[in-house]
């Protein structure tokens, strides 16, 4: 009978699959190591499921349609939009912008 490091009893395929499972990892690092690397000095979010990896960048979290033209960057007349500046985007992290007094 198996014994897994806890001191329990467990199945032949049970150890069969953990092994399966552990080479699989470290299969997985040895291949996306370096594109794992360059994504964790970019600062993005690594998801691993699997043999899928999926990078995002955390910025893309602070960006919101602009709510006054609707995403179009267009505004009153068709002219662009003073919200925005015409991106249809606006950032959380940018500091409002002071309205000029006449």
């Amino acid at each position: 009978m198996n014994v897994s490091p806890a001191g329990v009893a467990v199945s032949l395929w049970t150890c069969i699959r953990e092994q399966a499972l552990a080479r699989h990892w470290k299969l997985s690092d040895a291949l996306f190591a370096e594109i794992d690397g360059f994504a964790w000095v970019q600062g993005w979010a690594i998801i691993r499921y699997r043999t899928k990896h999926t990078y995002r960048d955390p910025r893309f979290d602070r960006v919101v349609v602009c709510c006054t033209c609707g995403g179009d960057g267009k505004g009153e007349g068709g002219r662009m939009c003073r919200t925005c500046k015409g991106d249809g985007l606006l950032n959380f992290c940018d500091p409002p912008v002071a309205r000029k007094t006449a």
